[in-house]
């Protein structure tokens, strides 16, 4: 029986961490699904060998290179054989149903991409549904970050419980329908890391398709801010975000989003 969901995740010397990832994904998604680990670690055939026998019902993909997370989680994709496929960080914890976020894109095939709530282990609400980045509103959440030390910039006016249409939802987990990853072919390898996810929103919307930001489901997980300490991370952040200004815009022109009532 094909598997309604698959899930991928990407590995990169971090397979405790994993398991433990799939552990919560075993006992909470609620719907026939599959697991799928790109790994960008790069081990050799034995130690291949030996991750393997983990766990028999993990599906891996032993990548050649490190590429990046984009080039890893496509990796992932291009073998995922769900109707719905999934995008999550080996740091996330899931402890809910997931079917009931199936269940809303089989209703409105008009979305393309949903993302549930996510909090920290604090039960903190995390600002994961945003509006797109400009070169202006990307100046403000640093200066928000790095001189006020602000760990999360919830946006004033966005109801954080209300099922809605949203400008883009981070990449620590994202379901996109199978007619959103063909449209769009997975996310854009020129992205080494980071705003892959913005950039994968945006294109989505250009595609006809909605992101919808879906609070009924919540799941554990809090960013590192690793650009924010170190200095390699922050040029690769700086990067990434030049390239998605110089395709779609510095200051505006991003495709509107729709009001859907659901």
């Amino acid at each position: 029986m094909k598997n309604k969901l698959s899930i991928v995740i990407v590995e990169y010397f971090s397979v405790d961490e994993i398991l433990r990832c799939v552990d919560s994904i075993s006992t909470h998604t609620g719907i026939s699904h599959e697991i799928i680990i790109s790994s960008n670690s790069c081990y050799d055939d034995q130690k291949q060998k030996e991750i393997k026998e983990l766990n028999p019902n993990i599906r891996w993909s032993f990548n050649e290179k490190n590429g990046g997370f984009a080039y890893a989680m496509n990796k992932g994709l291009s073998i995922a054989e769900g109707d719905f496929l999934v995008i999550m960080n080996s740091d996330c914890t899931i402890n809910c149903d997931l079917s009931n976020m199936v269940t809303l894109m089989e209703k409105h095939p008009e979305i393309g991409a949903i993302a549930p709530q996510i909090r920290d282990a604090e039960d903190k609400i995390q600002d994961t549904a945003r509006p797109y980045v400009s070169l202006p509103r990307f100046v403000f959440r640093q200066i928000n970050r790095v001189i006020f030390k602000k760990e999360s910039i919830l946006n004033h006016g966005f109801d954080y419980q209300k099922v809605q249409t949203v400008d883009w939802v981070i990449g620590a987990f994202i379901m996109v329908s199978r007619k959103a990853y063909q449209l769009t072919h997975g996310l854009d390898e020129k992205f080494f890391m980071y705003a892959e996810d913005l950039d994968w929103c945006t294109r989505i919307r250009k595609a006809g398709l909605e992101v919808v930001y879906y609070p009924k489901l919540v799941i554990t997980y809090k960013g590192t801010r690793r650009a924010r300490t170190n200095g390699a991370y922050a040029k690769i952040f700086l990067k990434s975000h030049f390239a998605y200004w110089r395709t779609f815009g510095f200051v505006g022109g991003y495709p509107v989003r729709k009001d859907i009532s659901f």
